[in-house]
């Protein structure tokens, strides 16, 4: 059922218009005219070319015109203008073509009036002039029409533009919601980082001053003595780290025994000191000369001064 033809065989489009007919038809209409408009032109007072009448040209001028106009208002119209001035044409020659073939027959035996006469003897020339003007007409439509094509390529063309801009655009907007979508996450994890990197460090800071609190403080082997705070009534005084008085001798015990026996016994000789302190006897004379050098230092600066 499927395979069977839509349309019968004897339906069959024509390929061709069969133009010969009109062609045949044209040619007997045109032997026929032909006499008529000789006639009439002869009549009229055409004036003839040396040995040649030149009566035949109503003929070529009234049906090539109408004939022509024929086809601008039927087949090659390139715009309303035009195609209105070649439909008014056309019937208007179209008309004349038959009053001058009745009237060739009404005046076989006589001459046609004045009046007929006179307008037979412009007709060539409201002919041409006619034919200007419909040529003008049509280059006109025929400008307009391509301005018009223009235009509308120009308008087709921005809309194509448009719809491909928009088209990229919705790409470009497609693409920038993936990237935002895939981005979401990334921005978690890392706030979920920063979070946990903050809360190790305060743990760490935490952790670190325990540390500090616990461990024993104690002092670098090659420290010297802990420093005292300066003597406000010691207007200079040297540095400790500097000054090799200031180290801590071998003997410091035997000194600070020796120290207490002088406070309670100020008249102790140096052997007796040494020897009660476990020292050599010169070792006790040595202390007291030096004891009593620095006890009589600021007392001898200030009166000299």
């Amino acid at each position: 059922m499927t395979d069977m033809p839509t349309q019968p065989a004897h339906a069959k489009t024509a390929r061709r218009d069969h133009l010969w007919v009109l062609v045949l038809i044209a040619v007997c209409a045109l032997t026929a005219v032909w006499g008529s408009w000789l006639q009439i032109g002869d009549k009229s007072g055409f004036a003839p070319l040396g040995p040649l009448s030149t009566g035949w040209t109503p003929a070529v001028i009234v049906e090539a015109y109408w004939g022509y106009t024929l086809y601008a208002w039927l087949a090659g119209a390139p715009g309303r203008r035009s195609k209105r001035f070649a439909m008014w044409s056309f019937f208007a020659m179209f008309t004349l073509s038959l009053i001058g073939q009745a009237s060739s027959h009404l005046t076989a035996h006589a001459a046609p009036p004045a009046a007929v006469r006179v307008f037979i003897g412009v007709l060539p020339v409201v002919v041409v002039a006619c034919v200007a003007v419909l040529i003008h007409l049509r280059q006109l439509d025929r400008a307009d029409a391509a301005r018009a094509e223009k235009t509308a390529a120009a308008a087709a063309r921005s809309a194509a533009e448009a719809a491909a801009a928009d088209d990229e655009r919705t790409v470009l907007r497609a693409d920038l919601d993936a990237a935002r979508a895939a981005l979401e996450p990334l921005q978690a994890d890392l706030e979920t980082t920063r979070s946990e990197l903050a809360a190790a460090t305060v743990k760490t800071e935490m952790l670190t001053r325990k540390l500090e609190a616990l461990r024993p403080r104690k002092q670098p082997r090659n420290a010297g003595p802990k420093k005292t705070p300066a003597d406000p009534r010691s207007k200079t005084k040297a540095d400790p780290a500097r000054d090799p008085a200031t180290e801590v001798p071998q003997d410091v015990d035997a000194q600070a025994e020796a120290l207490s026996i002088l406070a309670a016994e100020p008249g102790i000789s140096g052997a007796k000191l040494a020897e009660r302190v476990g020292m050599s006897e010169r070792w006790g004379q040595t202390f007291k000369k030096n004891l009593t050098a620095r006890t009589a230092g600021p007392e001898g600066e200030g009166a000299q001064s």
